[in-house]
């Protein structure tokens, strides 16, 4: 019997489907939450241009009131926890502000 054989482009292309997945279910998370916190998320990078790889991680910038910025950090660490994809987490409060005007042109979550 024949052994089937999953090449290493395969099991990459295959993660990058699940990540994808999984970033669009972060994303619905992070959408319900935001309004209820005065904020929003802003989603950027690889998954807003549909070119997340094996290896990427989903990025968000968070804007919220200075006492909701806690909870909502938590909010979306605990969401990409349960999704198992690592996040990279930007607070506009302490960001530069040439950073977040870049970025605050990707998928506002709010």
């Amino acid at each position: 019997m024949p052994v089937a054989v999953t090449t290493l482009n395969e099991r990459k292309a295959a993660e990058a489907a699940r990540r994808k997945a999984a970033a669009g279910r972060i994303v619905t998370n992070l959408h319900s939450a935001a309004a209820p916190l005065g904020g929003r998320y802003v989603v950027f990078g690889s998954y807003v241009v549909d070119a997340m790889r094996f290896d990427s991680d989903l990025d968000i910038l968070l804007d919220f009131p200075p006492e909701r910025t806690g909870e909502a950090w938590r909010i979306a660490e605990d969401a990409a926890a349960s999704a198992d994809l690592p996040v990279d987490l930007h607070d506009a409060r302490t960001s530069r502000p040439s950073f977040v005007a870049r970025v605050a042109t990707g998928l506002v979550l709010s």
